[in-house]
């Protein structure tokens, strides 16, 4: 007779941080990689990382100051990106990694239009995803923070798992509203560019670096330092198709206004005023959309976590999740 009972899951310490350990985690359809730190007893704080990053771009600095402020930290590679489940058997066509065709997507997109297309997933499956995971982890409480695309998937588990998700933290950010503020042409323009060839090392890493620094925190880039993580990373695991259909997911989503007015949980929303992916008025209109809602501006970030701003944006975080606000 078959037994029923899940296989236990496999940590190891990590290879990336030692105060953390390591799994491959099968949910009911995927496998997950996954890096838990912290007490096991203490709050959890689930990190959702944005578009194309695998969960290594969450600097280890600020894993490092949740743990040590008293939360269990647990960071994981979404769907389609780093070593997580790969969606091999949904390919994507030339068409849809054609820029022209990217441009008429997103411009839909802004101006609230349906994309009139199909596409692999969207991000309710991702955040099903988050779910899955947490509750194979046996974790059934959680605050949540997600960064660019992972904030709009946290927007949606707090109204899709209210009783799981305590508390919100949303990073550089959108709730994709109708006629928001696009990005900046410069970042535009280098995430359009089409890749160099795949067995090109060299000049992937640059090409990526450049991308990167339209985007990054002007006055705290560091073009050696970037360098060195899209190496790490690359080396890691490098799918660019995995990009494409997690845009597609956001584009397929819309807007997520709608959502925001159904969020109950207390949220801090924190947005750089160097943003130019995602523009801070985005922010602004997350605050005035999600009723329990703080914002804070930070000086100087851009769409990035640069080492000079991990303790001030941890200690935001920290601060917003330590606190009980009486009901």
């Amino acid at each position: 007779m078959t037994s029923t009972t899940p296989p236990l899951i496999e940590f190891k310490p990590s290879k990336h941080a030692d105060f953390m350990h390591s799994a491959k985690v099968r949910t009911p359809k995927y496998k997950f990689y996954v890096e838990v730190g912290g007490n096991p007893y203490h709050p959890a704080i689930v990190l959702i990382m944005g578009l194309g990053a695998q969960s290594l771009v969450w600097p280890n600095e600020f894993c490092y100051a949740l743990i040590e402020a008293g939360f269990r930290v647990i960071r994981f590679d979404n769907r389609d990106i780093g070593k997580s489940s790969k969606l091999k058997h949904k390919k994507l066509t030339d068409a849809h990694d054609s820029k022209w065709y990217k441009a008429k997507l997103i411009g839909r997109f802004g101006f609230g239009l349906p994309l009139e297309v199909e596409t692999p997933y969207d991000l309710y499956d991702m955040a099903e995803d988050v779910y899955q995971l947490l509750t194979v982890l046996k974790i059934r409480h959680y605050h949540v923070i997600g960064q660019s695309m992972g904030g709009m998937i946290a927007q949606i588990m707090a109204v899709r798992y209210p009783h799981q998700v305590q508390k919100l933290g949303l990073l550089s950010t959108s709730n994709n509203r109708p006629f928001s503020r696009p990005p900046a042409w410069t970042p535009l323009r280098a995430f359009s560019q089409p890749l160099p060839d795949k067995s090109d090392y060299e000049a992937l890493t640059q090409q990526f670096v450049e991308t990167i620094k339209t985007i990054a925190s002007p006055d705290y880039f560091d073009e050696h330092d970037a360098l060195e993580k899209a190496k790490k990373l690359f080396k890691r695991r490098f799918y660019p198709k995995g990009t494409q259909r997690q845009l597609l997911a956001i584009l397929a989503t819309g807007s997520l206004v709608a959502i925001d007015k159904q969020i109950h949980q207390p949220t801090l929303i924190v947005h750089g005023t160097e943003d130019r992916l995602i523009p801070p008025t985005h922010a602004q209109a997350l605050h005035k959309a999600i009723r329990y809602s703080s914002l804070r501006l930070v000086d100087g970030l851009g769409h990035d976590m640069p080492a000079a701003l991990v303790e001030t944006l941890a200690n935001l975080f920290i601060q917003h999740f330590s606190i009980d606000i009486a009901k």
